[in-house]
């Protein structure tokens, strides 16, 4: 019977810790495999399982090692199951020593910690890899059917169920499984909306968002008023996002604090600056239930756990993963899967359906174009905003389109600036008081 994966890969780095590769034996390592599963369908122009967008299953599994050897040299490489001859892996594992590196701070595996309990697998999920997998064509028919009539629409559905493993040298073997699920759609390229969690959205939340793009859909087929000097510019939170994208996650990265690479520096994180508004905070918590970006441990083998980047205003920490830790002198922080991974928290945050009412003259951004050419430490950018609806009276009545300029960090340290939170989205409405043009 052939071996798995991970057992080849046990013997072949056992084996190394003892006869010396190249002239050296392996001291540590760190094996990290994903065997996943994944169900992919869509929508092209209206059509389901057309050439562009044919039903596909994948069944794949491979990861990384990472290897330290005795003169403290290090080694990281890609691995996939291949059906080779045994001396495939002792050849491989020539070549990851001929390739060795000397990076003293990524000189670390860490050792077993207690994991903590998150549900980041569905069995929902499973069963559709078990032969009742008819609810993702279910989702995709709904799309078809119940798309505005005179829209082109295009969808992409999305499941996988992997199961993890994690396995060091130092006592690390963690072996748990995942589930993902993200279907979305978009009207004419002008609407889109989507979910993207571990789990199947209930009735509520999938009416919720559908009804929500048919209706914004419908409203830019109405030509509304241009933009006053007092419009107000609401950053939708899909667009907030983006901008949490750009912006955030590259400047609260540890290795670009550490490189000068960032916004901020590290006596900035030290000192605790007041960077933000006094009642705004950023967190990562990665634990979650069923949140597509909550993980058990990350990659590495650093469990779960949350994290302060700002609190009150004060700048805390950066996020950083264990060689980025070791260089900060601070134990390994949670780390953001993409920008869901960060949450925006503010002590007067309102409620959106609640806030709208309140808005008389405003514009809501569904869109911008450019934002990943916008340098992201400065945190200016000027933007065409194609997509937007006009506010007038606390009610969406129609299209406009504008230019948005304005700057991310001035607009977080604003107390002029309003959040204003969805139950059915990840980020805030933002209002701000910068200024739009007229396209």
């Amino acid at each position: 019977m052939d071996k798995s994966l991970l057992e080849t890969l046990l013997d072949v780095l056992n084996q190394a810790q003892i006869k010396p590769v190249e002239g050296f034996k392996l001291k540590q390592w760190r094996i990290t495999l994903a065997q996943s599963q994944r169900i992919n369908i869509g929508v092209k122009n209206n059509n389901p399982g057309s050439v562009y967008t044919p039903p596909s299953y994948s069944n794949r599994e491979g990861g990384e090692v990472f290897l330290i050897w005795e003169d403290d040299k290090c080694s990281k490489a890609r691995v996939q199951n291949v059906f080779e001859r045994e001396d495939y892996w002792l050849k491989q594992l020539s070549l990851w020593r001929l390739t060795a590196y000397n990076d003293h701070h990524e000189m670390l595996i860490p050792v077993p910690e207690k994991l903590p309990q998150v549900q980041i697998a569905n069995k929902d999920i499973s069963n559709l890899f078990t032969g009742d997998n008819r609810q993702i064509f279910e989702h995709q028919q709904k799309i078809i059917f119940d798309r505005p009539e005179i829209a082109l629409t295009n969808a992409s559905l999305l499941a996988s169920w992997t199961r993890n493993l994690i396995y060091t040298s130092t006592g690390i073997a963690a072996d748990f499984p995942e589930s993902r699920y993200a279907v979305s759609w978009s009207f004419d390229s002008q609407i889109s909306q989507g979910f993207a969690e571990r789990r199947f959205p209930t009735l509520d939340e999938w009416k919720h968002l559908w009804e929500e793009s048919v209706s914004r859909y419908s409203l830019l087929q109405n030509k509304s008023q241009p933009i006053t000097k007092d419009t107000v510019v609401i950053l939708a939170p899909q667009v907030v996002d983006q901008m949490i994208e750009q912006f955030i996650i590259p400047n609260f990265k540890g290795e670009n604090v550490l490189e000068n690479q960032s916004r901020f520096e590290t006596q900035d994180f030290h000192k605790e600056q007041l960077f933000f508004d006094e009642k705004l905070s950023l967190e990562i918590d990665p634990l979650r239930p069923e949140k597509w970006t909550s993980y058990i441990l990350t990659s590495e083998g650093i469990p779960a756990t949350t994290t302060l980047l700002v609190d009150k205003g004060r700048l805390l920490t950066p996020y950083l993963n264990t060689k980025d830790g070791k260089r900060w002198r601070a134990h390994p922080t949670a780390l953001p899967l993409g920008s869901g991974g960060i949450i925006i928290n503010h002590k007067s945050s309102t409620n959106w359906s609640q806030k709208i009412n309140e808005i008389q003259d405003g514009v809501l951004v569904l869109s911008v174009l450019g934002l990943h050419t916008q340098n992201h430490v400065a945190g200016s950018y000027s933007l065409a905003a194609p997509s937007c609806l006009r506010i007038e009276k606390g009610i969406l009545t129609g299209r406009t389109d504008v230019r948005i300029s304005g700057n991310m960090w001035r607009i977080m340290k604003s107390k002029d600036t309003t959040y204003a939170f969805s139950e059915h989205d990840n980020h805030p409405y933002i209002i701000t008081t910068t200024r739009p043009e007229n396209l």
